[in-house]
């Protein structure tokens, strides 16, 4: 304990000057890299069906008309390339399940770069205003990485007919 005086009396003058920048740099950094509450998986047990199979890779890719559902420049625009694969919004290995709302179509680059990142709040809002411009009328365009009832009976209908 004794070290640790020293080395914060030796700390302070040089953070000191700067916090007028560091506190909002640090503030700006946690604003955006969180997850939009409520949105999130509701659980913290893995959705037994890692990929998106049957039904659900039909209706994710019908929804984004085959094409790429990433961004074009930042957040703004849409991707021109076709959708080759179908990925979790939310991660699967974060917990989020694999169901339709909790999918997007993604080129194989997007798919590449996005990796096993849970997305930020500005994220999931940017692909839900392109989903506006091309998703069928009266579809939710909502990102949801929670299993709602009829999912699980979708999948079990469809496991049924399959087996």
């Amino acid at each position: 304990m004794e070290i640790f005086g020293p080395l914060l009396a030796g700390f302070a003058p040089v953070v000191g000057p700067h916090l007028w920048w560091l506190i909002p740099v640090v503030v700006a950094v946690l604003v955006l890299r969180f997850p939009m509450l409520g949105r999130g998986p509701n659980s913290s047990a893995r959705d037994p069906w890692r990929g998106f199979k049957f039904g659900a890779r039909t209706a994710v890719l019908e929804r984004a008309g085959g094409r790429c559902e990433g961004s074009a420049f930042l957040f703004w625009g849409r991707c021109d390339a076709p959708a080759v694969e179908i990925d979790h919004v939310v991660p699967w290995s974060r917990g989020g399940p694999t169901v339709v709302g909790n999918g997007q179509a993604l080129c194989k680059a997007h798919n590449r770069s996005k990796g096993a990142s849970t997305p930020a709040w500005w994220y999931v809002l940017g692909l839900e205003r392109r989903r506006r411009s091309y998703f069928p009328v009266g579809a939710d365009v909502r990102v949801r990485a929670v299993m709602s009832g009829t999912d699980r009976m979708l999948r079990e209908r469809s496991a049924a007919t399959r087996a």
